[in-house]
């Protein structure tokens, strides 16, 4: 089918458009209605259902990340299809939205309430003129608190210190050359810059550490803008650093990007955090650089493989702290996919170009 001009909205219009709010477990149709609700300023009918409303998480988990590698395609939308006549926008979280439900409908407007569009066939949104919307960054400020959280605690080892006192040990140590250190005294390198790693910086900034910040898609100008130094080499920023926080997209060219030959470059006291993309790190070669003592710990809040296996090695490590893929899971940022694609919808009811559309 060629590519057609995208309609435009009914403008002037007395009639009313119906938005169909296609929610999940992880996203339930009715947040989407509270994110979304300012919109019925404008005429706007909300209908709701929720696909794979009875997952359990588990369930849920495995269809979406299947998803991302087998497309919406593969998967059946009859029961969203049953919910579209008379819809003008169909607003999903991790629903599929495939060639066939698209051409199937007359729809407008199709906006995934995530960063990702795995799940959306946004070519045959193209093809049938429809416009296609996403929410990037709805969780940047979630994973952002996340990642900080998660390197203050391993550097202040608060995790470790809970364990001993779970397991009935008053443990103090008094020896300055095993203590931590303030965070005021240390290098926190952060590799990747955009919205999340500068979300990072801010936090940090008032701790006082000197924060190192790596992009090769960002302008020193606008690193040293948002608080960082910019350092040229990666080796160089790893090298330099107690602690290194990743915030990098997942892709061909970054998939095992942290290896043997980086943790080799980081100092022997230093840690690793990881709230991105469990696939940016090499999992053997860290177990193995920890094995070796090439570097003090980790914390890491995702995995190549999810749920981590029972006998994954990172379990039984020391200096290590695990938590399974949470650090976008906020009540904020759950609403705030919708009321991204909302503010997009509002838009183009105007007549105004929306501001994520791909």
């Amino acid at each position: 089918m060629a590519n057609v001009e995208e309609r435009a909205p009914r403008t002037g219009r007395t009639m009313t458009t119906t938005v169909l709010l296609c929610g999940d477990p992880q996203q339930p149709s009715e947040y989407m209605a509270e994110a979304a609700g300012f919109l019925e300023e404008h005429d706007v009918v909300f209908e709701r259902m929720d696909w794979m409303g009875d997952a359990s998480p588990a369930e849920f988990r495995n269809v979406t990340m299947d998803m991302e590698t087998a497309g919406p395609g593969a998967y059946d939308t009859s029961d969203i299809a049953t919910h579209l006549d008379g819809v003008d926008v169909l607003v999903v979280h991790k629903a599929p939205v495939s060639r066939e439900l698209i051409e199937g409908a007359d729809l407008d407007v199709v906006g995934a309430a995530r960063g990702g569009t795995e799940n959306v066939d946004v070519e045959a949104c193209h093809d049938s003129g429809v416009t296609a919307l996403h929410a990037p960054g709805r969780n940047r400020n979630a994973v952002a608190d996340y990642a900080v959280s998660m390197l203050l605690s391993r550097l202040r080892e608060i995790p470790f210190n809970h364990g001993d006192m779970i397991d009935g040990e008053w443990s103090q140590v008094f020896d300055p050359a095993l203590l931590p250190p303030d965070v005021r005294t240390t290098t926190i390198g952060i590799v990747g810059f955009g919205h999340i790693g500068r979300g990072v910086a801010r936090r940090l900034d008032g701790f006082d550490p000197e924060i190192l910040a790596y992009d090769p898609f960002v302008d020193d100008e606008s690193i040293r803008d948002g608080g960082a130094v910019p350092v040229d080499d990666l080796h160089d920023l790893l090298g330099r650093s107690d602690a290194v926080t990743l915030h990098v997209r997942l892709s061909e060219e970054t998939g095992g990007m942290i290896g043997a030959e980086e943790f080799a470059s980081m100092q022997e006291s230093a840690f690793l955090v990881n709230t991105a993309r469990g696939g940016l790190v090499d999992e053997d070669a860290l177990v193995a650089a920890l094995d070796d003592d090439e570097i003090a710990g980790a914390a890491l809040d995702v995995f190549r493989a999810e749920p981590l296996p029972e006998d994954h090695p990172l379990l039984s490590r020391d200096g290590v702290v695990l938590t399974p893929h949470v650090a976008g899971s906020t009540r904020d940022a759950v609403l705030e996919g919708p009321r991204i694609v909302a503010s997009d919808v509002e838009a183009w009811l105007r007549g105004e170009t929306p501001e994520h559309r791909l």
